[in-house]
């Protein structure tokens, strides 16, 4: 049986392969001869652009020439007839580039060997498939073209394409005989303050595509325009509760007194300032006084109190006709950049016996404001119900001081809960005992003792932050904070004790089980968090600050701590 076997494949080798002796098992089969040549190898498509792209193989053994055909709006098929067969390509030719194509296509490429003058050994095909760039006619729209429910859009004019449609969302807007000689039209239909990408086509290619956002909600907005008095503007008599102030880009001085200084801004109604462009945003300088009860929303805007007259803090609030116990309406900041005097108090004062229901900072970058005489976020006598700092970025702020405080007044409100504070997805660099040989002897992150309070601290990134007596060190502080996802990084006190740490920390952001110091500093567990806290040995940042784009290698990048923005 043994045998019939081996002569069996004797005569199949004789059959397929040609001269192949059977005779030993250690002879070496060095060449084989096919009847045709295989289909070209490693076949890619490269470089691919609007009308071009660059084709590469392998070569295949004992072919002399090589055929390209190529089938547009296809998508390896090859149904009918190629739109272009290209023959004779030799060696030399490899790789191939391919010209004159439609942009914005599909195509599907096959590749044959040839052996001249044996049609017989031709090869099957092999096969790529790419899709080209579109054009881009589409110019970027001005901020002048850009408003709050419409798009101006304007295009290059290209012989031998007449564009056809435009599409933004699920509208699709046909060119018109009228706009497409002005190479020009205004879509409508669009929401405020959303982002969209304007696609321009020709007969279902694509040939431009620009991003773009809306600007504000203009309905019964007060337009204020550069040179305008923005001030008299919102202090006006006749102002309404609920009054929207529209601002184009420019710069507009706040109660600029004789020496050239700016002052507050006095906010007695219910008032909304936008920014109108998110890309040209006003410089309102000075700083704003909120009176009796008033509400104030800030979006899209860059306040700066550098030039201030006074110390004080950039929003403060003030009882003047109104009585003790007045709740005034939210203070909503969005979209913003702060600044203050570096000799200056914080960012918000609350030293009147009233309820603010919440006080929102989202979106923010916050700098220098190094809070002499008074800390960054400060509520002395009242009652901000809700506080949140929200994906933002804070830096070189409260030299020597609380970044937030809220102090214990909640005998002045009877039968309210106490203040919900929330700090999620910020970078805090700086924030608290920065410079050489600060050691934050007095101070505290969240020195917040209002009975009944509720501490957040969540997806935090904070760098530099020394504070002695660390998240705080008071026990009406809440005793069990939710700490969840944060990074640190030369951040003494917060995650464990540091060098010379006060023996009052109520706790770290670290596993609950740990730094039960018994002896030390009182027999005490002092871990609060959940065990998630990352703490980097290396800075995160890729950059010389104030760029605080993260290394996307870090712990701090992986675990999306920080503000979003930095996250590339």
């Amino acid at each position: 049986m043994k045998l019939y076997k081996i002569a069996s494949f004797c005569m199949v080798g004789l059959l397929t392969v040609g001269a192949v002796s059977c005779s030993s098992p250690d002879d070496e089969i060095k060449s084989l001869s096919f009847g045709r040549n295989f289909a070209p190898l490693g076949t890619e498509a490269s470089a691919v652009k609007e009308t071009t792209a660059v084709i590469s193989w392998e070569l295949s053994k004992g072919a002399t020439s090589y055929n390209i055909q190529t089938f547009p709006d296809d998508s390896l098929t090859f149904i009918g007839e190629p739109e272009r067969t290209i023959t004779g390509l030799t060696e030399e030719d490899i790789p191939y580039t391919l010209t004159g194509l439609q942009f914005d296509t599909k195509y599907s490429v096959r590749i044959q060997a040839v052996t001249d003058g044996d049609e017989a050994r031709t090869s099957n095909w092999a096969s790529v498939f790419f899709q080209t760039s579109p054009k881009q006619f589409l110019m970027n729209p001005k901020p002048a073209q850009i408003a709050d429910r419409s798009v101006t859009l304007t295009w290059e004019v290209e012989p031998g394409y007449d564009v056809t449609d435009i599409v933004i969302g699920d509208i699709e807007h046909e060119i018109t005989a009228e706009e497409r000689a002005a190479a020009q039209a205004t879509i409508t239909g669009l929401q405020p303050e959303t982002d969209y990408v304007a696609y321009l086509y020709y007969n279902g290619k694509q040939c431009g595509n620009r991003p773009f956002t809306t600007i504000a909600d203009l309905t019964g907005a007060i337009l204020i325009h550069p040179g305008d008095d923005l001030k008299k503007a919102i202090e006006a008599e006749d102002v309404q509760d609920g009054a929207v102030f529209a601002v184009y880009g420019g710069t507009y001085d706040l109660n600029v007194n004789e020496d050239g200084q700016t002052g507050a801004m006095k906010i007695y109604k219910d008032v909304t300032i936008k920014g109108i462009y998110p890309t040209d945003q006003p410089v309102l300088k000075g700083r704003f006084e909120v009176y009796d009860g008033a509400a104030l929303s800030i979006s899209q805007c860059v306040i700066d109190g550098s030039n201030n007259a006074s110390t004080d803090q950039i929003f403060n609030y003030k009882l003047d006709e109104a009585p003790a116990g007045t709740t005034f309406g939210a203070l909503d900041v969005q979209s913003c950049t702060i600044t203050g005097r570096a000799d200056g108090k914080g960012l918000f004062y609350l030293n009147v016996q009233a309820i603010v229901p919440s006080v929102t900072f989202n979106n923010c970058v916050i700098y220098g404001i190094e809070c002499t005489g008074g800390d960054f976020i400060d509520s002395r006598a009242g009652l901000p119900r809700k506080l949140n700092v929200t994906n933002s970025t804070i830096y070189n702020v409260a030299t020597a001081r609380d970044f937030i405080r809220i102090d214990d007044k909640a005998s002045n409100f009877p039968g309210e809960a106490g203040p919900v504070v929330t700090v999620d997805h910020c970078t805090l660099y700086n924030v608290g005992g920065y410079g050489e040989g600060n050691t934050q002897a007095n101070y505290r992150l969240l020195y917040v003792r209002f009975e009944g309070n509720e501490l957040i601290f969540t997806n935090n990134l904070v760098v530099g932050t020394v504070y002695k007596r660390g998240f705080t060190n008071q026990s009406t502080s809440d005793a069990d904070p939710t700490l969840n996802n944060n990074a640190y990084f030369g951040c003494e006190n917060l995650t464990k004790p540091g060098a010379g740490a006060d023996a009052s920390i109520a706790w770290f952001d670290t596993d609950s089980s740990a730094y039960d110091v018994e002896g030390e500093t009182g027999t005490k567990v002092r871990g609060k968090g959940n065990g998630s806290a990352i703490e980097l040995t290396a800075s995160p940042f890729s950059g010389k600050t104030p760029d605080f784009t993260l290394n996307p290698d870090g712990a701090a990048y992986k675990n999306g701590c920080g503000d979003p923005r930095w996250i590339q």
